[in-house]
């Protein structure tokens, strides 16, 4: 009979942990029916958005699984290993603790105000990178990407020049994340701000997440299929 059941109860172990995270998500402590959760955190939420339909029918495969009798629950059917093997796949994806700097780009050179536009593509350049932090007496300034610095001097201007004067006005479009933060925490941010600016970001991987604190890594909407891919 315990063979029997296997799926079942991994199955319904599964689906109540997707539950508690969806839960812990929307900040629900009442009863909110399962579908209903789904709709309201596939707004927000990267793997609940792609599982969405597929979730919902977990939802009516749960009641055809359990029967109700009084106050106790009876395993009436027995989901396929691969229904069993993929819900137990998106539960662990809501409860992934991986983090953001598994998947950053490494290592990250950085300028400071007086690095010149030569010294600076020289700095990304060796390292096979695309981003460049620019400091001021340990303040962050902004980001120059290779693109800016190699079209700078295509276009005619010293390489001389202080990098600083490639900085535009994006410093919002920058956020820092500490190297422990869920990488499921890089994902919503790239799904939140590209929905809402149309722009693309950049995390830039500190030791506790703090501005003053100089970068071990780079994440950028580049790496978002990449992450996309080893998640989901």
């Amino acid at each position: 009979m315990a063979d029997k059941t296997d799926n079942a109860i991994r199955f319904l172990n599964a689906y109540a942990s997707i539950e508690r995270s969806l839960n812990q998500m929307l900040c629900k402590n009442d009863y909110v029916p399962f579908k209903r959760l789904v709709r309201l955190a596939a707004k927000n939420n990267t793997v609940v958005a792609k599982n969405e339909e597929l979730l919902k029918e977990y939802a009516d495969l749960r009641n055809a699984i359990v029967h109700q009798r009084s106050r106790t629950e009876e395993i009436i059917a027995e989901p396929l290993d691969s229904v069993t093997e993929n819900i137990e796949r998106i539960a662990n994806l809501l409860n992934s603790d991986e983090s953001v700097f598994a998947y950053s780009t490494t290592p990250v050179r950085c300028a400071n105000e007086t690095t010149t536009v030569k010294e600076g593509y020289y700095l990304i350049h060796e390292i096979g990178g695309d981003k460049l932090p620019v400091y001021k007496d340990g303040e962050f300034l902004g980001l120059i990407t290779m693109d800016q610095l190699a079209g700078w001097m295509v276009n005619g201007h010293s390489a001389d020049e202080p990098v600083r004067n490639l900085i535009e006005d994006d410093k919002g479009m920058t956020v820092f994340m500490a190297k422990t933060q869920s990488i499921m925490d890089a994902v919503l941010f790239f799904d939140r701000t590209v929905k809402d600016s149309g722009s693309a970001p950049v995390i830039l991987v500190t030791e506790n997440g703090k501005p003053q604190e100089m970068p071990i890594g780079i994440l950028s909407t580049h790496d978002l299929s990449r992450i996309l891919a080893a998640l989901v």
